[in-house]
């Protein structure tokens, strides 16, 4: 059940904040909380209406922690520890549509003051105004009217391709998700080529490589993108099957650099370090 809390708590770290509360953020808690979660992380909701959320004692709200008060306040994201935090989510405002974009950009620039190496996801609700996110460190834009759009057009170009994207998108034991991984040491130079058939050699896991994910920097209109302290914005570039030709700068000849990332389907979490250190062990 969740708890409200308090200013003497012990530090949180590598946990999930997520700001606002809404329907879709009781979805979003169970699927982070999901039995086929390994690692599940704590979560600390933000909202000034804490009475809206479910007082259960469902297993997913075990270790729900809950601060009170207006996320776009930097004391009330310093209460939810947000220094040390691994992803932070900002919902819009429910209780005020006409406005939500707004509060979602201040949350997010006072998010950038505290913690801006945290991993931010922000739910907009008109994509108008995703060129005012263009000089934070937001990392994920949601745009809800965009995908509803873009989804119903590839559904009718290719029949299904809802049901697809449904699987990949429901955390259970019985559906394939996506999944994120730090590459290992030992692919550390390797291209994705080499990788790729590596993973593909795996015979005790049902995985699928599908991309993988850099820091790059970020570019506005062409041109580099600086932060109001004047230092260059770096923004995480994620490629999605990486083309054959060498001359695209992102190909499946890129060889993998340290704090590098690659996106794998499967069932359940690859954990490729772990198991390509119990497989060295082994022969």
């Amino acid at each position: 059940m969740p708890k409200q809390r308090t200013t003497g708590d012990n530090a949180l770290r590598n946990h999930y904040v997520i700001c606002n509360w809404s329907r879709k953020a009781d979805i979003i808690v169970r699927q982070l909380h999901d039995t086929s979660v390994l690692h599940r992380c704590p979560i600390i909701v933000i909202t000034k209406f804490p009475e809206d959320i479910p007082q259960t004692s469902d297993p997913e709200y075990r270790g729900i922690l809950v601060v009170a008060g207006d996320p776009t306040n930097s004391e009330i994201l310093e209460r939810a520890d947000l220094k040390h935090a691994k992803t932070v989510i900002v919902l819009a405002e429910e209780n005020d549509p006409d406005n939500a974009d707004s509060k979602t950009i201040l949350t997010v620039l006072a998010i950038d003051s505290i913690n801006p190496n945290a991993h931010v996801i922000v739910e907009l609700l008109s994509s108008r105004n995703e060129t005012y996110f263009q000089y934070t460190h937001a990392d994920e834009i949601i745009c809800l009217e965009q995908l509803a759009e873009k989804l119903l057009a590839q559904s009718a170009l290719t029949p299904g391709l809802s049901q697809v994207y449904m699987d990949l998108l429901t955390q259970s034991a019985d559906t394939n998700e996506i999944y994120q991984e730090v590459v290992p040491d030992c692919f550390i130079g390797k291209s994705y080529a080499e990788v790729e058939k590596q993973i593909i050699e795996i015979d005790d896991k049902d995985i699928i490589l599908i991309g993988f994910s850099t820091r790059d920097i970020k570019m506005v209109n062409d041109r580099k993108a600086y932060n109001g302290s004047g230092h260059v914005i770096h923004a995480k570039k994620v490629i999605i099957n990486p083309k054959s030709s060498s001359n695209a700068k992102y190909s499946k000849q890129y060889r993998f650099q340290p704090g590098d990332t690659i996106f794998m389907i499967s069932y359940e979490e690859p954990e490729i370090c772990t198991y390509l250190k119990n497989r060295d062990k082994n022969e």
